[in-house]
Parts: structure tokens; sequence; C-alpha cells
């Protein structure tokens, strides 16, 4: 089994800056991708697991030559993590009824069945700021599925795409997959904030040959008995919400603040992955820590000085891969 982390997008919620020298290359809203496949003897399973849909995630998608996801988690309702909803939504549609070679939308709405998007209950149904206010019109393309509440492992099963030339598989070979929720603090104005906590494999190994895969989405601290979970001990990947380097804001942490989680997380007995995304640096310019917003060039010399035996951080690039080990 194979396991690839693509980050689609890992600029800060309002990108860069109109009038000044683009010296940075991230600019998308948040999107991040966990894509497992295996190929057995007789067929080729795989499954695609989206996390936020910021713009412009399909696009990048697909320039990538990547597939529609099977489902969609929600850390939180903000425009910056959900803004390419309604094109995901139409795009994997239209997408089926071409390969399918169906022209009725409505009856194709029915073959296929919606997106199955998941969330805390106030991230989606907040009656002013939940996702379904913002999407509502989306039914029949988007499938609201709120998850029953905080630290609880909720099992999903995912079917094995159908590969052209093989055979189908069966629903004793579908992926099993279990997440958790923890709740995260970020801003009033995104109800039901959370981190997300993925595992892989059956009830009996709790997913231990790839361990958990952590995102963050954004945050800005976090109760300490969910910082505490033993779910958050070594992971094989975190990806970490970092807006400022050193700066701190009211609504993202900065480096330094991650800094103390990743030394907290990561014993240094397993390889952790650590992919910090959702850089901006603007706070850091507005409070003095340098004359101009912080370039690559600053953000991987920070990232040069917290490197740990075992536990690699990495500046997450826009459309970037990561194969887990």
């Amino acid at each position: 089994m194979k396991i690839d982390i693509w980050t689609w997008g890992t600029g800060g919620p309002f990108g860069r800056e109109l009038g000044v020298e683009p010296k940075r290359r991230r600019r998308g809203h948040t999107a991040t991708s966990i894509i497992i496949s295996e190929e057995g003897k007789d067929c080729r399973k795989g499954a695609h697991i989206l996390i936020d849909a910021g713009a412009p995630c399909v696009e990048t998608m697909i320039e990538k030559g990547v597939s529609a996801p099977d489902l969609l988690f929600l850390t939180h309702p903000h425009f910056d993590h959900i803004s390419d909803l309604d094109r995901l939504a139409n795009s994997r549609m239209r997408g089926l009824m071409v390969q399918k070679g169906i022209r009725d939308f409505e009856a194709a709405k029915r073959i296929f069945g919606p997106l199955k998007v998941f969330g805390t209950e106030d991230s989606l149904h907040h009656p002013q700021d939940g996702a379904v206010a913002k999407f509502g019109y989306l039914k029949g393309l988007v499938g609201w599925t709120p998850i029953s509440g905080y630290d609880l492992w909720h099992p999903v099963h995912l079917e094995g795409s159908v590969q052209p030339g093989r055979p189908q598989v069966g629903a004793e070979e579908l992926f099993p997959l279990e997440f958790k929720a923890l709740p995260v603090r970020h801003s009033k104005h995104a109800p039901g904030s959370c981190l997300f906590i993925f595992r892989f494999g059956s009830e009996g190994n709790k997913g231990s040959r790839f361990r958990n895969v952590v995102i963050s989405g954004d945050f800005k601290s976090m109760e300490d008995w969910a910082a505490e979970s033993s779910d958050l001990r070594d992971p094989a990947c975190i990806v970490l919400d970092s807006n400022t380097i050193r700066a701190s804001g009211n609504y993202h942490p900065s480096l330094e603040e991650n800094r103390a989680l990743i030394n907290r997380w990561c014993s240094g007995d397993e390889e952790v992955l650590v992919l910090l995304n959702h850089l901006s640096g603007f706070g850091d310019y507005l409070e003095g820590f340098y004359d101009h917003v912080p370039d690559d060039e600053d953000w991987n010399a920070t990232v040069e000085l917290i490197q740990r035996p075992k536990v690699t951080v990495r500046i997450a690039e826009d459309g970037g891969c990561y194969r887990l080990k």
C-alpha cells in the first residue's frame, strides 16, 4: 500500500499582496489530499481523501492527473478552505458523466450519488457561518455528513476505484479507514473548527503500518486534553497551519509556536514528516520582525533551524506530492 500526501494550496487566507513583487510561490487556498493506492494480483485499488477544498484545488488536481476525491472533510467553513466546493462538486459529476457516457444530469446524480462531505455539526449546519448556509444549493451534488462528536474514532469504508480493463473490487476488498476530530480554537466565525486524525488498516492492527496522518486546518490553540491526545504522538505525517514565522497573531500559530507542538508530538522514535502550510508572513512584516513579507528564502532558513533527527520539517508547495515511508 502506498500513501501520498498532496498539498494543493499552501498560501495564507488572502494570498499575496497586490503591487508587491511575488517572491513567494505559495498562492492557493488550503486543500490537502491523502491518496492511497495498492495493486494486487487481479485489480488495482485506490482511494482519495480530500481535506478542505480551497481554490484552485480542482484545476491543480486536473493538471496533476489526480482523480476526483471519494470523500471530503472540512476542518472549518472559512472561505479559503471551501472556496472550490461548488467547482469540485460539479466537476466531479461532469467527469463521471463523460466517463460513463451519460448526458442527463439529473439521472447522473441518482446513479453516482453526491460527494460525501464530513465535518462537525457546527461547521456544517451553523445557521450563519456553516458550510450548508453557503452551499446548500448543491443539493444532490453534495451529501452533508456531520460527525457525532470529538475524540471518537469513526469508521468509513472506501470503495476501491474501478480501473478500465480490470475487475471491479468486491466489498471484501474495501479500504478500512478510521478518523477522529479534535477541537481547536480559531475564530468566532469558524464554528466547529477541528483538526483531523486519519488511520488506515484493519481494527486489529490500528493502522500501525503507516501510523496516523494529522491534518490541522487553521487554529490558534488547543485545549490541553486535546493537545495531549496519544493519537497525535509520532504520526507518519503532520500537515500544520503555520501562518507566520515569529509574529503571534489572533487566529493562527507562528512557526515558533508550532515548534513547541512538533517537539511535543514527535518523540524521535519514529520517522515523522511535518509539512507547513497556510504560509503568509504578513504579520511578521506588520510587527517589524522583517522589513518585507518573508519570502521563500526566509521561511526555508527558519525551517533549517528546527530540523530534528527522524523529524523532517518541510515547507509545503502548491501541488506538492510527498510519499510516506
